[in-house]
This record gives C-alpha cells, sequence and structure tokens, in this order.
C-alpha cells in the first residue's frame, strides 16, 4: 500500500473515532509513526487531509450500501439492510463528526450531501421501482418525489440539533422512519410483510 493511501485510511479511523476538530496534525503524525514533514509531503493541510479522508468514506459507504441491497430480492428487505449498514457506519462515528464538518469543512460537508443527493437517490429510486414491481409498494407513487422524501427524511435524522447522536440511538432512529416510511407507500401485500418482519424481531 503506498504512503498516502496508508495515511487516509489511518487518518480516517482516527477522525471517525474522535472527530475532526479534536484531531490536529500533530497527533495524526504520532498516531501513524510518521514526522509532521512527511504527512506535509502528501497534503497541504488538515483541511486537504480530512477531505481526502471523506472521499475514501464515500467510497466505502458506497459499497456497503450497494453490496447490503444486493444481497436481497425483497424491496423492503432491502431497505431493512440499508439500514443496518448505515447503522454500523454511524456506530463507529463520534457523535460530534457530522457537526464539525458542517460547521468547519464546508468543502468536505459537500461530499456527504453529494451522497445522499447522488448515490442514496439512485438506490431508494431502484427500491422503489422493485418494490412497485413486487407488489409490494402502491403503483400510483411518484417514485422520484417519494426518493426525495425519502433522502429529505436522512438530512432530519443527521441534524444534531434534532436528533442529537448523544440522545438518540440511530439504529432506532432508522427503524421508525423505516416502518413510517413504507406504511406510507406499501400496498396490502407489503404491509403485511412488514408486520411479519417486525413480529420476527
Amino acid at each position: 500500500m503506498e504512503v498516502k493511501e496508508h495515511i487516509i485510511q489511518q487518518s480516517l479511523s482516527l477522525f471517525l473515532k474522535k472527530g475532526v476538530k479534536q484531531v490536529n496534525m500533530d497527533e495524526v503524525a504520532t498516531n501513524l509513526g510518521i514526522s509532521k514533514k512527511t504527512l506535509y509531503v502528501h497534503f497541504e493541510n488538515k483541511q486537504d487531509l480530512v477531505h481526502h479522508c471523506f472521499q475514501k468514506h464515500n467510497d466505502l459507504v458506497s459499497e456497503m450500501i450497494n453490496t447490503s441491497a444486493a444481497q436481497f430480492e425483497n424491496a423492503i428487505d432491502q431497505l431493512f439492510a440499508i439500514d443496518e449498514s448505515c447503522s454500523i457506519v454511524m456506530k463507529q462515528t463520534n457523535p460530534y463528526l457530522l457537526g464539525d464538518l458542517k460547521r468547519y469543512y464546508s468543502n468536505t460537508w459537500a461530499l456527504i450531501e453529494q451522497l445522499k443527493q447522488k448515490v442514496l437517490f439512485n438506490i431508494m429510486k431502484n427500491n422503489l421501482i422493485k418494490g412497485v414491481e413486487q407488489g409490494i409498494y402502491r403503483k400510483e407513487i411518484d417514485v422520484d418525489i417519494i426518493a426525495k422524501l425519502m433522502i429529505s427524511r436522512i438530512d432530519a435524522l443527521v441534524n444534531d440539533e434534532l436528533f442529537p447522536l448523544t440522545h438518540y440511538d440511530f439504529r432506532k432512529l432508522l427503524t421508525e422512519n423505516r416502518i413510517y416510511h413504507i406504511r406510507g407507500i406499501a400496498t396490502l401485500k407489503g404491509i403485511n410483510y412488514l408486520e411479519q418482519k417486525i413480529n420476527e424481531d
């Protein structure tokens, strides 16, 4: 593994664990067992390092979500699998991280927005189309509108003023949101499947 990629991977783990505001370049260098001079050979400053780290993070999250969705044929099962992946990611994430990125690293926060608006939007849209074809989502739903509403709900769940992760369990938020969402778009067949799934859990 090349040095730059190694720095990105190790720094990302550090940022996810401790947050971006709490970690300085000295700590990154110490954690990696390299000099700050070596760090600055590959990155202009902390902002540059943070940006590269979350570009990598976006790729990893996108791959994880797509892999989770691909494991299931049933559209409702897909949604719960995606939620499980997201909850694993958030469990490994410092509760103050997203708020700090939004406040202090606007360019990097734009990457998170891109993940939601492009990657997640397409996944949700494909899920809606699949669910309609399977007869578990209502055929009259407007796929484009519903997919955008789903994304806007994600914005609410990661809003640290509305749902601070120091007070709310992210997995619980996702589950409540998902059940609320499915009941709104499901056919009777879909609702029966959802009830069966809830009772199994």
